[in-house]
């Protein structure tokens, strides 16, 4: 039995870095206006930040201008879906088009760019001050999974180096990939699941939700991972893909798909996925979860 896992949301709950990454995104928008907008933009951003929760189907992590991810999905998607929405409206907002002249002047080359830069000044602000975030609960799901037999690779976007320290600080025996050893993680960082193919589409449609599944890195390593069971907490950056794989790959019929549901895992979502991708199966108790549907 082998488990791909998702990082963060799985063997975390990211709030504090959210929390730290939405604060520093605000800060430096308004400190970088324009002195004139300065108390303009301050309440343009608040306004934009209601607006795309308003319309997650519309914005989100959009890597290119293509949506990768909803703005509602988790805690960091609604800062990427911010810069989404400043991208698409500057050139006819005054604000947005200050906003984002604003971003590229300190030399950052686009607003993804200075997406990911804050992302990973939260994570270290957050890190040296409480230490790395593997939830408790998490590490001992891990081990008893571990210890029953289950192989589990986690396959994230975030750095194989974060990951190294990340479980080194929670007393997880792990590798990194390629190298394995029995009882041990496996951790493939860099995964880069949020890249969609830039000479195709591939959009699915799970009732009202429509996920683009054209994600090059991730599908390469689906298959060659060929998992059996597959968990994450954001559908369209996690299982959109490995369903779909499941629905019309020969020998992908029983991977199970495990979905994390937390506090921030949005209801449309949840509805649209119990009526339209029944394979998908809700856990409501973390990793923890996973392992008792696993292992019994």
């Amino acid at each position: 039995m082998k488990l791909l896992s998702d990082f963060d949301g799985v063997w975390t709950h990211p709030r504090e870095e959210s929390q730290a990454q939405g604060a520093l995104v605000d800060a430096q928008l308004v400190e970088w206006a324009p002195a004139a907008l300065r108390e303009a933009a301050s309440a343009w951003i608040a306004e934009a930040r209601r607006r795309v929760l308003a319309q997650p189907d519309l914005y989100g992590w959009a890597p290119g201008g293509r949506l990768s991810c909803f703005a509602d999905e988790d805690p960091f998607a609604e800062h990427s879906a911010l810069l989404h929405y400043i991208h698409l409206h500057a050139g006819i907002d005054p604000v947005a088009t200050a906003l984002h002249e604003a971003v590229l002047a300190p030399g950052h080359d686009s607003l993804e760019a200075f997406g990911g830069h804050t992302h990973a000044e939260a994570v270290a602000r957050i890190e040296a001050t409480r230490g790395p975030g593997v939830l408790a609960a998490a590490a001992e799901a891990g081990s008893r999974m571990l210890q029953g037999g289950i192989e589990i690779v986690v396959v994230s976007n975030s750095g194989r180096e974060k990951l190294d320290r990340w479980f080194g600080h929670a007393g997880l025996d792990h590798v990194v990939h390629p190298e394995s050893k029995p009882g041990a993680l496996r951790l493939r960082g860099g995964a880069r699941k949020f890249v969609l193919d830039p000479a195709r589409s591939a959009i699915e449609a799970f009732g009202a939700l429509s996920v683009e599944t054209a994600r090059p890195h991730y599908e390469q390593i689906l298959l060659e991972e060929a998992p059996d069971a597959v968990v994450g907490d954001v559908f369209s950056l996690d299982l959109a893909l490995p369903l779909v794989m499941r629905r019309t790959r020969p020998g992908w019929e029983r991977v199970r798909l495990f979905w994390l549901v937390h506090d921030y895992s949005p209801m449309r979502v949840r509805e649209q996925l119990a009526a339209h991708a029944p394979e998908v199966e809700p856990i409501e108790n973390g990793l923890a979860g996973v392992a008792r549907a696993l292992l019994g």
